[in-house]
């Protein structure tokens, strides 16, 4: 350790200063000794900040002190069953009941994501009918696919028991018939069903016993053909995707989405593979987020404007409050875009994601004019991504119009599933008119895209700035 030279003279050298501050940080810490204010809380408390912890972390605060040692052991717990992941079933098994056994508090939080559910229906029944779990606030359930079992496992009742629960994530599972009481979550933030085959009567009736619900997803459901969401003051984000699974095509199958009366709603994610529902949107005052809106959903209705398979038929509401939107397109077709962007007034972030795709064509019916001023490129619009770009002559001709027409644009992003060498950006550049762009503090970055753009991760639309972001 560097010596400590104590002098009248001003002047000192590195070592020394060094030093000095090393001596002032150790009396600082001694200062700061004190009364353990932390371990003085009572158990319950203790047990709940050690819950909210990962499970090795929660485990090390048993050496912090004697006073420690015993909280770990009653503390709310949080078991997940992939923290071991080379274990096999009947080992997970054994260990997943063997700490519910000793465990000598409640649980928390209960994920089966590794597990074979099905082949362990009656066991996993009878864990969750411990009393151990009746205050159980997070329940994830992932049941495994098998695309040659003729039907989806049955979700136990057990499992539907919780009325703390705040969190419920359902994977790949039918609920009971129709004609039963709909379970009740009075304290549910969050729903996610995937894959999941249930009426709609039953579905409607779980929705409306849990009006606090803040975000949900329903990813590819069956069982109903028309879902209408309302009375949910409190719901802010809506997934809703239709993808092309393994589930059998005599299943019923979701035909119409109505939102209504929502009025925190700020997010609505969609997405489709090849088939959706129809979309209806009748009150959504503080929406902030759309799409991916594409052609496969027949009709999308944003309050009074009414577009069919995405082309603009009647634009008469406009949604002041929207900032992001995305967009999926077979083909570059520019007045489609100008109908979407005159209802969105106050756009700042348009996504746009091309895909070749021949029995997908845009055929307009409403005439628009590209050259009439649009509020949003003259005043708020200010990134562009647009995706599957080739620099085809019609995707150069679409993009220019934004690099003339965009006043205060900021970036217009490229991706391109082509190598961009520079000699082909200096043709790009060239062919969009970079030169006399309507924004001179404009970037125009062209970056390499790896595949095909899929699905963009969902569960990022609830918590990510810009959730399209995540699939470039």
């Amino acid at each position: 350790m560097d010596r400590i030279v104590f002098s009248t003279t001003p002047k000192r050298s590195r070592a020394d200063h060094a030093g000095s501050v090393e001596a002032s940080a150790q009396v600082a810490a001694a200062t700061l000794v004190g009364p353990d204010l932390i371990g003085r809380l009572p158990d319950c408390v203790l047990g709940r900040i050690i819950s909210l912890l990962e499970t090795e972390e929660g485990a090390r605060t048993a050496i912090l002190s004697r006073r420690w040692r015993h909280v770990w052991l009653s503390a709310p717990l949080n078991l997940d069953d992939r923290l071991r992941p080379y274990y096999v079933d009947h080992h997970r098994l054994q260990v997943i009941s063997q700490i519910l056994d000793v465990h000598l508090g409640s649980a928390r939080r209960l994920s089966l994501r590794s597990l074979n559910l099905p082949s362990s229906i009656s066991r996993f029944d009878g864990w969750l009918r411990l009393p151990l779990f009746d205050s159980l606030e997070e329940l994830v359930l992932r049941f495994g696919l098998d695309a040659h079992q003729p039907h989806q496992p049955e979700i136990p009742a057990s499992a539907l028991r919780f009325a703390s629960l705040r969190v419920l994530d359902i994977d790949n599972c039918s609920f009971p018939a129709s004609g039963r009481r709909a379970p009740s979550f009075p304290c549910l933030t969050y729903l996610s069903l995937r894959r999941v085959c249930i009426a709609e009567e039953l579905l409607l009736g779980m929705i409306s016993h849990s009006p606090g619900i803040e975000n949900m997803m329903l990813d590819t459901i069956s069982g109903h053909r028309r879902l209408c969401l309302s009375s949910l003051p409190m719901l802010r984000c809506l997934a809703v995707l239709v993808s092309q699974t393994f589930i059998r095509k005599r299943e019923i199958e979701l035909e119409e989405l109505v939102v209504d009366d929502t009025p925190s709603l700020e997010r609505l994610l969609l997405h489709e593979v090849q088939y959706g529902p129809s979309v209806k949107i009748k009150d959504a005052t503080k929406l902030k987020m759309l799409g991916y809106l594409g052609t496969g959903f027949p009709i999308i209705e944003l309050g009074n404007s009414v577009f069919k398979g995405m082309v603009p038929v009647s634009l008469v509401s406009q949604f002041s409050t929207v900032t992001i939107l995305g967009l999926e397109m077979p083909e570059p077709e520019l007045d489609v875009v100008v109908g979407y962007l005159t209802c969105f007034p106050c756009l700042e972030k348009l996504h746009i994601k091309l895909f070749k795709n021949v029995w997908k064509n845009l055929e307009l019916t409403l005439p628009l004019d590209p050259s009439a001023p649009i509020e949003c490129l003259d005043r708020s619009l200010k990134t562009i991504v647009l995706q599957s770009y080739e620099g085809l002559k019609a995707h150069v001709k679409f993009a220019r119009f934004f690099v003339e027409r965009a006043r205060v644009l900021e970036v217009m992003k490229f991706c391109s599933l082509r190598d961009c060498a520079m000699r082909w950006l200096r043709t790009q550049f060239r062919l969009l008119n970079i030169e006399n762009r309507a924004s001179r503090h404009a970037e125009f970055p062209f970056v390499h895209q790896y595949d095909w753009p899929e699905r963009f991760w969902m569960n990022d639309g609830f918590s990510s700035d810009d959730p399209f972001m995540e699939s470039v």
